[in-house]
């Protein structure tokens, strides 16, 4: 049976994708490894799973990395070749040098790498997608985004360890689907930061990114503004217009919407399921089928760039183009 492990109880999102890997009957969920170890022990010991060496995350063959964001790189380096295939939690680097530095060692290496941007896997975004490739809302030409959220914990607000905050933790995921919905690439982007909202922290927690998506301009509020008694996380909503109407979703609500300009009515659908287990079960099958992870470690390199462009942004002050590598 095919043996997969988790390295690192860090990131926020390893205690969704340890619950969801724990109930698959077809792998065997050997248990968690963590190079620190009292927070790996607490962790394995509340979700009823093993704390595990390090020797025994690199006899498996799927590991799902969810360590610190500068910690990526290191960990691919240390598992590459001896792992079949490593699915590394989003944004894939910190850096657009060292997210092309991870593909080329697992392409060297024969180790599958992808990227985690469940967002992708929701039947909401790929319903989307579906409508936007048949034509209902016609031409693309404007796009209006937010992944807004509220400010994460602990390693999250230190610069070293995170490598940036609201734009680092919220831009990849949203760059991610529409990379994929419209099949274009970013060219340029322009940032904008207000007033922080939460005092003494080292990293943005406020952002606005106008964005060029080829020929389509978009805006990205990517903005950690969510207060803590907000009764959800955050939120992925899109509007996106086109010459023959509007299609507006809030993927977190699984509830999306086209206004036609041709039927002249409002048409709604829904859908639903858990992104996070969509996500993991597909990587499981690209392993096991040898084929290409549908949000892929180039997937990650993409994002990382356009996040790394609109750092220089606001060191700038105004627009910069997107260096592809």
């Amino acid at each position: 049976m095919l043996k997969v492990g988790m390295l690192s109880a860090a990131h926020v999102h390893a205690y969704s994708y340890a619950s969801i890997l724990k109930k698959f009957e077809d792998v065997n969920f050997v248990g968690i490894y963590d190079p620190d170890e009292s927070r790996g022990k607490v962790f394995s010991e509340n979700l009823g799973i093993d704390f595990i060496p390090f020797s025994e995350i690199e006899r498996c063959d799927v590991v799902v990395i969810t360590s610190e964001n500068k910690n990526h790189l290191k960990d691919v380096e240390n598992l590459a070749g001896k792992v079949g295939a490593i699915l590394c939690e989003k944004p894939l680097a910190t850096c657009a040098e060292d997210a092309r530095k991870m593909i080329e060692l697992c392409e060297a290496k024969k180790t599958i790498l992808g990227t985690a941007f469940p967002v992708r896997y929701t039947p909401t975004i790929k319903e989307i997608k579906k409508r936007i490739d048949e034509g209902e809302i016609g031409e693309i030409y404007m796009i209006a985004a937010t992944n807004r959220g509220k400010m994460p914990p602990g390693w999250f607000l230190e610069k070293e360890l995170s490598g940036g905050g609201a734009i680092m933790d919220h831009v990849v995921h949203v760059v991610d689907i529409l990379r994929w919905l419209v099949q274009k690439e970013f060219k340029a982007v322009t940032t904008f930061r207000a007033k922080q909202i939460h005092e003494d922290i080292e990293v943005e927690d406020t952002a606005l990114l106008m964005l060029e998506l080829d020929d389509i301009p978009v805006s990205l509020d990517c903005s950690w503004n969510r207060p803590v008694s907000f009764p959800t996380w955050g939120d992925v909503t899109l509007r996106i217009v086109g010459t023959k109407g509007i299609l507006e979703v809030d993927v977190f609500n699984s509830a999306g919407f086209i206004y036609s300009n041709k039927d002249e009515k409002i048409s709604n659908f829904s859908t639903s399921d858990n992104a996070d287990e969509l996500m993991l079960k597909d990587f499981i099958d690209s392993y096991k089928e040898k084929k290409k992870p549908f949000t892929s470690g180039e997937d990650g390199l993409r994002a990382t760039e356009v996040v790394e462009a609109a750092y220089r942004s606001l060191e700038k002050g105004g627009k910069v183009e997107i260096k592809m590598i």
